[in-house]
């Protein structure tokens, strides 16, 4: 069962101050200490009214990235909303026990919403959700530790960690690039655009000027060579050689392909994917990786 309230030290012994001065008062019919224990029951009682509210006008909700894989760590932005007329102070949202995966609210204007960034770690591929948020408040005076609601969280998909390799060993052998070959040199009449250079390129289409002008390494593409640099990943392949090694080698594919604009497709259960350039078939794809022999389609 969600905890509700938590008292803390500091309450537990404005307590039983406050217990012992009503006790001496009833005892000695002290009217000074019968003033004495009202005041503190008063402050006691604003404190828990003020606590409340506080903690209860607070809702909270979770932004994550498109990009999230498995085993690093990614920033998850918490966002506060004020649903009262007051400020809201001392709100902590919690999404852990590590520090990172904590944020500190000071102060929530009326009817705003602000947030912060900490950083959680998904496990596993696969669908994910943040199961925990915890939302807490010492306002007014740490006495008391008070619990507020956490709303509907996202679902999000995890993708498969990226395992740097050779990608000749990762794409269909007759979808992989080839660069130009000397029999049948090309010259840069046929060029029809530059790259990003990508791991296997030979030396030989590298675009010295473009390259030293960006500072990073770019490539000729070729018009003839255009349809060549449609890469395939071979995923069927690559299982055999251990199930989540291989979605790692052929996510790490994919993020090489985006990074360089070219299109990349994937072949899996005897399906193919024809090639397509663009963000949004790079992560159509890894969530393909992500879910792959979890129950959903392939």
């Amino acid at each position: 069962m969600k905890r509700v309230i938590q008292l803390r030290r500091a309450g537990g012994v404005y307590v039983v101050l406050t217990l012992l001065f009503g006790a001496i008062a009833v005892n000695t019919s002290n009217n000074l200490l019968y003033l004495v224990t009202a005041l503190m029951l008063a402050y006691l009682l604003g404190s828990g009214v003020a606590g409340r509210r506080n903690i209860l006008a607070a809702s909270v909700s979770l932004e994550l990235p498109e990009e999230i894989y498995a085993g690093i760590p990614c920033p998850v932005v918490i966002k506060i909303k004020n649903g009262s007329r007051a400020p809201l102070f001392l709100i902590e949202a919690s999404l852990g026990e590590r520090a990172n995966q904590r944020a500190f609210f000071p102060v929530v204007q009326p009817g705003g919403t602000v947030g912060k960034t900490a950083f959680v770690t998904f496990i596993r591929r696969g669908r994910a959700r943040v199961e925990n948020v915890e939302l807490t408040s010492l306002y007014p005076f740490g006495f008391f530790k008070r619990y507020g609601r956490t709303g509907t969280l996202p679902a999000v998909v995890v993708f498969p960690s990226a395992l740097k390799c050779d990608l000749k060993d990762v794409f269909v052998k007759d979808a992989s690039q080839a660069a130009p070959s000397a029999a049948a040199p090309l010259s840069d009449t046929d060029v029809v655009g530059v790259r990003d250079y990508a791991e296997g390129d030979s030396m030989k289409i590298v675009h010295w000027k473009s390259s030293a002008r960006t500072g990073r390494l770019k490539s000729r593409l070729y018009e003839t060579n255009a349809a060549e640099a449609e890469r395939i990943v071979d995923l069927d392949s690559l299982v055999k050689r251990g199930v989540e090694r291989g979605l790692s080698m052929a996510a790490f594919a994919v993020c090489e392909s985006l990074k360089a604009g070219l299109p990349v497709g994937l072949r899996s259960g005897g399906r193919t994917t024809e090639p397509q350039s663009g963000r949004k078939n790079a992560l159509a794809l890894l969530s393909r990786l992500a879910l792959y022999g979890i129950g959903e389609q392939r």
